[in-house]
């Protein structure tokens, strides 16, 4: 029963063989050969990286969310000692709340003409009181006016309203028992991240990476911070609630008195959200026909040129067997 259904498969073959004595070897069979499988190859990376391509999506919706508190993410470095820095949020309930210490502040120094991050610290004292200050201990508070500069790094949760995060000197702005020299009050600083929310990929925040001098000890660095929510969704459904944001800057120079100097980012919660989806260029079959199309048909497309090619150099006389394929290949068309 088998041995009947198998010559009926076989009456019905679609794929013609090639007899053996028939099949003839060449040099520039061979390296067409090769050249079309390299060609295949790269087509074939072409595909593949074509089918992991994500395509991303953008929607604007009115911002539903019922979400009472926003988490900023800070990683500043500024030229005043740490002892010395305030960390301020006011909002526009009237509610002000002291910061401070739930940054770590970790005394530094401040190299501004590479721009680069953080300069490298060879003191043995400044590196002991370094790590004091990034395990929670307490730390030599000369120690850090000495090293001059300090970096505030951490999370805040604030409340999801428009509000003014301020970065200030001890004794300026704010009734304090101290009060900070001003030989060491220098607001020129890094910014190495600021953000809301959590990170997702190819986020752009405006202000990382980004330096700026102050020329006198009475200085203002405003930023105005436009917060637009954002839900992050990737190719598995994975959903992410964060936030981006569009800012301007400005900063001017006062005489003592007139204004309070500092570091201060004044940000409004915009009322519509943003959802961003990624998604595939393409459908795994959708990318399963087109590879096969191109293998298969790159294959018989080059083998049907090589053919007609070596026959009109030929004429045929040199391999009968190549005239008989090809006559009855132009035939059939």
């Amino acid at each position: 029963m088998f041995r009947k259904l198998a010559e009926k498969a076989a009456a019905i073959d679609a794929f013609p063989k090639v007899e053996e004595d028939n099949e003839k070897r060449s040099e520039k069979g061979g390296l067409l050969t090769v050249l079309v499988g390299l060609c295949l190859f790269f087509l074939t990376m072409s595909e593949f990286s074509d089918y992991y391509k994500v395509h991303t999506e953008y929607t604007f919706l009115v911002d539903s969310a019922i979400d009472t508190k926003m988490q900023v993410n800070i990683d500043i470095t500024v030229a005043t000692p740490c002892p010395s820095l305030l960390v301020h949020v006011v909002d526009a309930t009237g509610q002000r709340q002291r910061l401070t210490q739930d940054l770590k502040l970790i005394p530094a120094e401040f190299q501004v003409g590479t721009a680069t991050k953080y300069k490298q610290v060879d003191d043995p004292k400044y590196i002991h009181e370094i790590i004091k200050a990034a395990s929670g201990r307490k730390y030599d508070h000369e120690v850090a006016k000495d090293m001059g500069a300090c970096r505030l790094y951490g999370s805040l949760n604030v409340n999801k309203v428009a509000s003014n995060l301020h970065i200030t000197a001890d004794g300026h702005g704010y009734a304090n028992f101290g009060h900070t020299s001003h030989e060491i009050m220098n607001f020129t600083h890094r910014i190495d991240e600021f953000s809301f929310g959590q990170l997702y990929p190819n986020l752009v925040n405006p202000l990382d990476d980004s330096v700026e001098i102050a020329e006198t000890t009475f200085e203002v660095f405003q930023y105005s911070i436009s917060v637009v929510p954002t839900t992050y969704i990737d190719r598995r459904n994975n959903i992410l609630l964060t936030n981006q944001y569009s800012v301007t800057d400005s900063h001017k120079k006062f005489y003592e008195g007139q204004a309070v100097p500092g570091i201060f980012f004044k940000y409004d919660i915009e009322p519509i959200s943003v959802q961003i989806r990624e998604t595939h260029q393409q459908s795994l079959l959708h990318f399963i026909v087109r590879l096969c199309g191109i293998i298969g048909g790159s294959a018989i497309t080059v083998g049907a040129i090589y053919t007609l090619v070596n026959f009109i150099l030929t004429g045929g006389r040199d391999d009968p067997q190549l005239y008989s394929n090809t006559h009855n290949m132009m035939k059939n068309i």
